[in-house]
C-alpha cells in the first residue's frame, strides 16, 4: 500500500543535488508537491538534508530544499527519495511544472 500523501508524476528534469559540499547530477524521475524521486550514480545518507535544483529547459532553475528519505539500489531503479523540508516555498512553480509535465505524458 502506497502512503504517500501527495500524487506523483512522472519527470524528465535535470537536477543537481548539493549536500555538504557533495555535488550529484541526475534526473528527476517523479514528482509531487511534497517531493521528488532522484536517479542518480551515487546517493547521500538517508536523513540528510539537501539543496536542489531542477533545470527546467527554458526556465530559471527551480531551488527546493528537502531530506533524504529514503535510498533505493536496485536492479530496477538507482537513486533517492526526497521529501520537501518547505512544502510552500515555490509552490507555483512546482504546480505549474507538475501540470506541463501530466498534459506532455498524458498525449
Amino acid at each position: 500500500m502506497d502512503k504517500r500523501e501527495a500524487v506523483r508524476v512522472p519527470v524528465r528534469v535535470k537536477a543537481r543535488c548539493r549536500c555538504h559540499g557533495v555535488v550529484i547530477d541526475g534526473f528527476v524521475e517523479d514528482l509531487s508537491r511534497s517531493g521528488l524521486f532522484l536517479r542518480a550514480p551515487e546517493m547521500i545518507a538517508s536523513g540528510s538534508s539537501a539543496e536542489i535544483d531542477l533545470h527546467v529547459p527554458g526556465e530559471a532553475p527551480l531551488h527546493l530544499e528537502a531530506e533524504v528519505v529514503r535510498i533505493e539500489h536496485t536492479d530496477e531503479r538507482e537513486g533517492m527519495g526526497l521529501r520537501f523540508l518547505d512544502p510552500g516555498a515555490n509552490r507555483r512553480e512546482l504546480a505549474n511544472l507538475m501540470m506541463r509535465q501530466h498534459a506532455t505524458t498524458a498525449r
